[in-house]
C-alpha cells in the first residue's frame, strides 16, 4: 500500500514537472531600437506601416518605429535634412531633389519602382485638351505630386508651365474638396481612391499605373551619416518592410483589415481595390532602377542641366545587397 503510494506521489509530481516544462515561458524582453519615420501622401504606404504594426513585425526585428505623418513630401524631405526624422518614406524624386541641392540624402530601399495614381477631373472635364487653361492642384510645388502631375500632363499632350495653372493645395483630402468646390479641375491622386470618386462622378483621365515608365514612387529615405553609423538598423527597416509586404499581399484576411485601418472606411469595393493595386504594385524585393533614377532625372531638365550624374549618387545600396546574400528576400 505504501508502495503504491509512493508510485502515485512520483507520478503526480513528474506530471507537475512535465506541465510546469511544456507551459510557455515569459520570455526576457527584447531591447528594441527607437527609429524615427516621417511619411508623406495616402495609399500604399500606410499599409504596409500598419501590416508591420498589425503582425508585430517591426518589433520582431528590433525596431520600435514611431511614425508620422507629413502632408507633403517637400516639407518630409525638409523635416528629414533637418534631423526631425531618421527616415522619409516618399517618392524618391524628392530625395532625389534634395541630392542635387546638397544635401547628402540617399535611397536605401524603393518599395514601389511603378507610379499608383491617377490623373482625376472634375465630372465636366472628360480629356486632358479640356483641362488647357483650367487650374489644377498639386501638394507642394516641388512634392511629388507636382513631379507626377508635370508628367500626366506631358503625355496628356499639355505644357505644365503654359497651358494650365498649378496651385498649391495640400494633400489628397484638401485637393478632392478643391475639386468639389470648383477652385481647381484636376489632381493627381492615390489610385485607391478610385471606386468612390467615381461614384461622385469624377473621371479618371489617365492611370499612370498602366504606364510602363519606372519610377522610383515609394522610397526609403535616409542621410548618409546616419547610414554609416547605423548600418544593422537600416538592415532590420528594409526586411521589417519586406516581410510586411509579403504579408500584405498573401495573408488577405489581415491584409483588408490593415486597409480598413488605414483608409478609415468600410467600403468593400475600395478595400478590395486598394489591396488589388498593392499587390500589383509593391516590391517584395525592394532594389532601386537605373530606369526610375532616369525618370526623374530627365524630368527635372534644369535641375540637372551640365552636371553628370550616375546612378550611384542617389542609391545606397549597401543594406539591401547585404540582405540579399542573406537570403531575406526569397521567400
Amino acid at each position: 500500500m505504501k508502495r503504491q503510494r509512493k508510485i502515485q506521489r512520483a507520478v503526480f509530481i513528474g506530471t507537475i514537472w512535465l506541465a510546469l516544462a511544456a507551459a510557455p515561458r515569459e520570455l526576457p524582453s527584447q531591447t528594441l531600437d527607437k527609429m524615427h519615420l516621417g511619411y508623406s501622401g495616402t495609399g500604399i504606404n500606410n499599409y504596409v506601416l500598419e501590416m508591420g504594426k498589425r503582425l508585430g513585425i517591426f518589433r520582431k526585428n528590433g525596431l520600435d518605429l514611431e511614425v508620422v505623418y507629413v502632408n507633403s513630401g517637400s516639407l518630409l524631405s525638409q523635416a528629414l535634412i533637418a534631423g526631425t526624422f531618421d527616415l522619409s518614406m516618399s517618392q524618391g524624386s524628392e530625395a532625389m531633389i534634395a541630392k542635387l541641392r546638397g544635401a547628402d540624402v540617399r535611397m536605401v530601399a524603393v518599395i514601389a519602382n511603378r507610379f499608383n495614381h491617377v490623373y482625376l477631373a472634375a465630372p465636366s472635364i472628360t480629356s486632358f485638351k479640356q483641362l488647357k487653361g483650367k487650374k489644377v492642384a498639386v501638394s507642394r510645388f516641388g512634392s511629388g505630386s507636382h513631379f507626377q502631375t508635370n508628367l500626366a500632363l506631358k503625355e496628356g499632350g499639355l505644357d505644365p508651365e503654359k497651358d494650365v495653372t498649378i496651385l498649391q493645395i495640400g494633400n489628397s483630402g484638401a485637393r478632392i474638396t478643391a475639386i468639389l468646390s470648383g477652385i481647381v479641375d484636376g489632381t493627381i491622386m492615390a489610385a485607391d481612391f478610385v471606386p468612390k470618386a467615381k461614384r461622385e462622378g469624377f473621371n479618371v483621365l489617365t492611370d499612370l499605373a498602366d504606364t510602363k515608365v519606372e519610377y522610383p514612387f515609394l522610397s526609403l529615405n535616409m542621410l548618409g551619416s546616419y547610414i554609416d553609423k547605423n548600418l544593422k538598423l537600416v538592415k532590420a527597416l528594409i526586411k521589417s518592410m519586406s516581410e510586411s509586404i509579403r504579408a500584405l499581399q498573401t495573408d488577405s484576411a489581415n491584409a483588408k483589415a490593415a486597409i480598413r485601418m488605414a483608409l478609415k472606411t468600410d467600403d468593400a469595393e475600395t478595400i478590395d481595390y486598394a489591396l488589388m493595386r498593392s499587390i500589383r504594385v509593391l516590391d517584395r524585393r525592394p532594389f532601386p532602377t537605373p530606369g526610375g533614377i532616369k525618370t526623374v532625372l530627365d524630368e527635372l531638365g534644369s535641375e540637372v542641366k551640365g552636371k553628370t550624374l550616375r546612378f550611384e549618387d542617389f542609391v545606397d545600396l549597401r543594406a539591401l545587397r547585404e540582405l540579399e546574400k542573406e537570403g531575406a528576400f526569397k521567400q
